[in-house]
Parts: structure tokens; sequence; C-alpha cells
């Protein structure tokens, strides 16, 4: 008699790990620093290192992100530049979230700072 049951025991003991893993909130996944969303969406006319010294930079007189003008800018002013475009610059609100929009900007503004050098 106890044979009968051992399947439906597996079968309740399957099906409370399957109902408890579909509880627990999948681990979120990993996020990409601005420093990788840049590269993969900005870089190809900005320069990895934003100076927009490539090509595209060149022909569209693309404004360095490290000079002062760029970075006198307000943050507001920077996220409504990615977020909407400017000029010949795309809209990336489709492309990417307000999230990585947020941390491309903080990574424009890193690139203005000046290199930390070791004494």
């Amino acid at each position: 008699m106890i044979r009968r049951f051992i399947p439906l025991v597996v079968l309740a003991l399957v099906s409370c790990n399957v109902l408890a893993q579909s509880a627990t909130p999948a681990p979120e996944a990993s996020k990409k620093s601005g420093q990788q969303i840049f590269f993969e969406n900005c870089s190809r006319c900005h320069g990895p290192d934003g100076s927009s010294n490539t090509f595209i930079g060149h022909r569209w007189h693309i404004p360095d992100l490290r000079s002062e003008p760029v970075q006198k800018l307000a943050i507001e002013q920077r996220i409504a530049i990615i977020t909407h475009g400017r000029n010949n610059m795309p809209a990336h609100e489709k492309r990417l979230t307000a999230e990585e929009i947020k941390q491309v900007e903080g990574y424009v503004r890193e690139l203005g700072k000046p290199p930390v050098t070791s004494k």
C-alpha cells in the first residue's frame, strides 16, 4: 500500500520545490556599468575615451565629452541629450533604459575629471 503513495509523495515534493523556486524572485541580471554601456553604444562616435577622435567624430564635428563646455552642462541637460539626441546624435530613449542613461551620464562626468596620478 505504501508503494502506491511513493509516486504521489515524490510528485508533491517536486511540485513544492518548483513552486518555491517560482515564488523566489530571480536574481537580477548583472547590471552593466556606465562605462560598459558607453563603450557599447557611444564609443563608435565619441571614442572609447570620450575625445570624439574618431572618423565620425571628425566628420560630424562631435565635441570632446571631456571638454569644459560639455562638462559644464547640468546633469539634466546631458541626460536629455542622451535620451532625445541632438544634432546628428541619435536618441537613445528606445535603446537604453532610464537607469542606463543615468549610468552613461555619470560615466561622461567621470571622463571630465583629471586623471589621478600617484606621487
